[in-house]
């Protein structure tokens, strides 16, 4: 799952509406991917990661460091490996909110009692996704946000499809052109079912998950599973 999809999605007008699948749709295949990319030219540049070139990364962490969304470990090492722990995936989505047309809350603010060893960018992070309710405590939690537990690719769905229902409305227009014949973010209707291993997920993440990929923006495994326990690389992220 690329943040440099996001980018994509949400770099120019989004049109998406019609709630029957759409025209041409092809079973297993994404229907409404972003017909433009905020990844081109100089966003494509080397940001200097050396452990990411000629991964499968390489563009899009070049793409997203560009954009100022993602930096290294260090100037030259990116650790792609890395799981991504909940107060980074705050920081990601913060950073990606101006170009992606979400606004964010001036004064956030929350109710989490266990951020204290969080440094304050990310808590501010924290509390502004929370108050948009791309985020939330853990497991529903108005006081324990778990700042350093990782995310699993289910979450990570919800988290990503939660962001662009903000991207959209903030813009009052809709934030990528998608493919499909579509008009509107919310209408977009997964039109078969891809993935074998998602049954368990809770209703909010299987709805995420199979719009996710109508949209392009993750993928599957082998053998038709999507893993959606797994957790999520800075890679992948």
């Amino acid at each position: 799952m690329a943040a440099a999809a996001v980018l994509g999605l949400t770099a120019s007008l989004l049109a998406v509406g019609g709630g029957a699948p759409p025209a041409g749709a092809v079973a297993g295949e994404a229907d409404n991917e972003a017909v433009f990319s905020a990844c081109v030219g100089p966003a494509l540049a080397s940001a200097g990661l050396v452990d990411v070139e000629g991964s499968f990364a390489e563009d899009a962490v070049n793409c997203v460091a560009h954009y100022g969304i993602t930096r290294g470990r260090t100037e030259t090492m990116y650790d792609p490996g890395a799981p991504v722990q909940r107060w980074q995936m705050a920081l990601f989505l913060s950073r990606a909110a101006g170009p992606a047309g979400v606004v964010l809350p001036a004064n956030p603010e929350t109710g989490f009692t266990d951020l204290g060893e969080v440094f304050e960018g990310a808590r501010t992070a924290i509390a502004q996704m929370a108050q948009l309710g791309i985020m939330r405590g853990h497991r529903g939690s108005a006081t324990s946000f778990q700042p350093n537990l990782s995310v699993s690719r289910a979450s990570m769905a919800e988290m990503l499809d939660k962001f662009l229902v903000e991207a959209e409305k903030g813009s009052g227009l809709g934030l990528g052109a998608l493919g499909g014949n579509v008009d509107g973010l919310e209408d977009v209707s997964p039109d078969d079912e891809v993935f074998t291993d998602i049954a368990n997920v809770t209703r909010g993440q299987f709805a995420a998950v199979r719009r996710m990929f109508e949209l392009g923006v993750t993928k599957g495994a082998a053998d038709g599973r999507f893993n959606p326990g797994a957790l999520v690389t800075r890679a992948q992220m």
